[in-house]
């Protein structure tokens, strides 16, 4: 195992809330009566129904087919009938069209037989699978997985990003210490789709029970091609960029991606479902999800079924302890708020959090007091303040020449900001006007 608590430069310590979920007994979700599965859960062109209503269909069968290279196949999760075919604005923000399929309780499973020895199939197979599969990143990017282990690069290294950074998300961590053999078979599958010569599995030194448990499953399989690095617990550490620079020391350039410095990063969710769809068959029609939040009686990780409402999973971790303030689809600090309860669970939907009506009131803003704070923490080295500023002027060239487009997003600059200045979101105005202007 190499060196422990490695790190990148800058970044924030938050307080983590995982306690509420961590230890929590898995379970699946129950059956839901009815889901809406979004025909858009991932970046590209939305997938095309090849099913209408009143039509059956069973678990895995395709309801949407990929439009195109960049797009990714959508499965039905349950069997049952077609009720209708609608609208909807996704957890993630898109509007875009949903099956809405009515179960039937019988749970029909309708995709192929296991495969003995997924590794006997040759690269362009577990790129061919991962494609039909309907896989793309479940940590939030949604970034078709069959492109991403399509390279136009050379790739010598292939990370499994466990370090699940966000606070109160816990349910990559225990996949890790339920499904080790999983993520260790799955990360061997995306090396040799790559021709990758090293894994590595980045954890968190706040998960030692994951780190212990996937440490001594790859002792005993004997694997040398592959590692286990424990990474320093810091915020953004889960950023791909990130972790290339904390375990490789290779710094991704700006506007570059990772298969520029010879490196493929994905989630623990991703590299679970990769192993899924090569030696189980499996499409991606579930995933497991963290529900917690101050304002919810049990949390708990759960194994749900894509399509099932917000709604009926925090009913099934006992309700609201209180009344909620705010519900946020993805963690604190990156994750965007819902406007309906009701809203369907997706591919890239890692966690679904409620918080009280105190700990959703806005701050107090402040004047900027020249700190400095902002730019300290900046996991990118970009100026926060100057940013904001000029954005809200809408000065946008200004913005253009000190590199916004280079910013991730994560909040840090207005998590570590004294004056609660709201910088991350002035930034992604900027952002967005200059996409526009393109």
């Amino acid at each position: 195992m190499a060196a422990d608590k490695l790190t990148f430069s800058r970044g924030v310590h938050v307080r983590e809330y995982k306690e509420l979920s961590e230890n929590s007994s898995l379970f699946n979700a129950n059956m839901p009566k009815e889901v809406v599965i979004p025909l858009s859960q991932h970046i590209g062109a939305p997938s095309k129904a090849v099913v209408k209503k009143n039509d059956e269909v069973k678990v895995g069968q395709l309801i949407g087919q990929a439009s195109g290279q960049f797009s990714a196949n959508v499965h039905s999760s349950v069997s049952g009938v077609v009720k209708e075919i609608r609208n909807i604005q996704t957890a993630s923000g898109r509007n875009t069209q949903a099956v809405v399929i009515e179960t039937d309780g019988l749970d029909e499973k309708i995709y192929g037989k296991e495969t003995v020895d997924a590794l006997s199939l040759s690269k362009e197979e577990i790129v061919e699978k991962m494609q039909q599969a309907g896989l793309v990143g479940m940590g939030g990017a949604t970034f078709p997985v069959h492109i991403k282990y399509s390279p136009a690069k050379p790739i010598d290294t292939v990370i499994v990003n466990g370090a699940e950074c966000e606070p109160y998300v816990t349910c990559d961590d225990n996949l890790l210490r339920l499904k080790p053999l999983n993520i260790i078979k799955g990360l061997q599958l995306c090396m040799k789709a790559v021709d990758a010569k090293k894994g590595i599995i980045a954890i968190e030194d706040n998960k030692q029970n994951a780190i212990d448990i996937v440490t001594q499953k790859l002792k005993e399989s004997g694997i040398k091609d592959i590692e286990v690095n424990v990474l320093k617990t810091k915020y953004p550490q889960g950023d791909e960029k990130r972790i290339i620079d904390a375990t490789l020391n290779r710094q991704v350039p700006s506007g570059g991606l990772p298969m520029d410095v010879g490196v493929n990063v994905s989630n623990v969710s991703t590299v679970n479902a990769i192993y899924e769809a090569c030696y189980l068959n499996k499409p991606l029609f579930e995933r497991y999800i963290t529900i917690t939040g101050n304002a919810v009686k049990e949390p708990h990780n759960l194994l749900v079924r894509i399509g099932t409402s917000m709604r009926e999973l925090i009913d099934q971790c006992g309700g609201f302890s209180t009344k909620p303030g705010k519900i946020i689809s993805g963690g604190p600090m990156m994750g965007i708020t819902q406007q309906s309860i009701d809203t369907p669970v997706e591919k890239g939907t890692n966690c679904v959090l409620v918080l009280t009506e105190e700990e959703a009131k806005p701050p107090e803003i402040n004047p900027c007091i020249r700190c400095g704070k902002c730019v300290s923490v900046c996991p990118v080295g970009l100026l926060p303040l100057y940013l904001a500023k000029n954005a809200t002027a809408e000065r946008f060239d200004v913005c253009e020449q000190f590199n916004i487009k280079d910013c991730i997003e994560c909040g840090s600059c207005s998590y570590i900001c004294p004056a609660k200045r709201p910088l991350v979101e002035s930034i992604r105005f900027g952002k967005r006007e200059l996409k526009k202007a393109k």
